[in-house]
């Protein structure tokens, strides 16, 4: 029977899909650490003093990575992991353990991969993991180099592949009484063909204007490099990204948050957002770190599930200027877990 793993294709912060796109071009994964050392052969005994020799701040990740990477089977299968956010893909296990120096980009400065396996793969759609994790399974781990070495394919997995039918269709999308004229704009530029990108800046300050933000005074446009912004009085509260794109998600438009991100940490906004006024990515910067590690979360408006508006609501006007301080402690707490 398969077992299955899943993998990351970087560590370094904003490259995911840099990195996952050289995995699947080139039809392989690939782990990181002892760059100089073609491992072809070797007990994995002997894989480990090498690493332990190396003294590498994070050995016991190493050997862990090592340990599983090495024993995969052909015909086992692997996921490539987006940390907890979603899966860029699937595949399955086509070769042992190869070596070439520097064959995967990281999307790093001068930071490669030398140790592949060669993948089919069969699965090559971005999914997020709550369209295909069921009530009451167990997802995947969200972060380190790999995950659980599992003795079977998981459901989820199986589903994807088309193994076992698919899980039972969720609700309906709700569509609450106060977003429901923002929806019916959205399904009404949708049937325009030549509607211009002002059209999903309308709908963005159509949107932030039921959560409490005053047009013209709270909502402002074209200040500096971006779109749109939040404020209160002259406290820059959030910065907004708008795109025309209506497949917008924030794995095909990571140039664009990462400017975004950017000019938020410049100017002190704490919060960044990418949006085509449907789809709407919401980010923190409370680390001051990378965009991808403080996503803190994704919804469509004309797709709502019940678990969105906590997060729509987190981004009213009352909740930034008059934060929640036990909100605030919550939401530090998770960044540094």
């Amino acid at each position: 029977m398969p077992r299955f793993l899943t993998i990351s294709p970087t560590h370094v912060p904003g490259m995911k899909e840099y990195a996952w796109n050289k995995f699947r071009l080139g039809k392989y994964i690939a782990i990181g650490w002892l760059g100089d050392y073609d491992l072809t052969g070797m007990p994995l005994d002997r894989v480990i003093e090498l690493i332990r020799t190396e003294a590498y701040d994070n050995e016991a990740s190493a050997i862990d990575a090592f340990t599983k990477f090495l024993t995969l089977g052909e015909g086992d299968y692997v996921a490539v992991n987006n940390t907890n956010a979603g899966l860029f893909g699937v595949g399955m296990i086509a070769s042992g353990y190869q070596y070439q120096k520097n064959m995967h980009d990281t999307g790093g400065e001068n930071e490669f991969y030398s140790h592949y396996r060669k993948v089919e793969w069969k699965y090559t759609d971005y999914v997020r993991r709550r369209e295909i994790i069921s009530p009451g399974e167990t997802g995947w781990k969200p972060f380190g180099t790999v995950g659980n070495l599992e003795d079977t394919v998981p459901p989820y997995i199986q589903r994807l592949l088309g193994v076992i039918p698919p899980k039972e269709p969720t609700r309906p999308p709700i569509m609450p009484e106060y977003l429901k004229g923002v929806i019916n704009s959205i399904e009404r530029l949708r049937s325009d063909p030549k509607h211009k990108e002002r059209g999903h800046e309308s709908l963005v300050e159509d949107f932030f204007a039921t959560l409490g933000y005053e047009k013209h005074r709270d909502i402002r446009y074209r200040q500096g490099r971006i779109d749109v912004s939040l404020w209160s009085e002259e406290n820059l509260l959030v910065v907004v990204e708008v795109k025309k794109d209506w497949n917008l998600s924030l794995y095909n438009s990571l140039e664009a948050v990462q400017q975004a991100y950017r000019y938020a940490l410049d100017q002190g906004a704490r919060y960044v957002v990418l949006t085509n006024g449907d789809y709407y990515a919401i980010f923190g910067r409370l680390k001051g770190l990378s965009s991808s590690s403080n996503l803190i979360g994704e919804f469509r408006l004309t797709a709502l599930e019940e678990e969105d508006t906590d997060l729509i609501q987190r981004m009213s006007r009352v909740n930034l200027v008059n934060p929640n301080l036990g909100e605030l402690f919550k939401y530090l707490s998770e960044c540094f877990k």
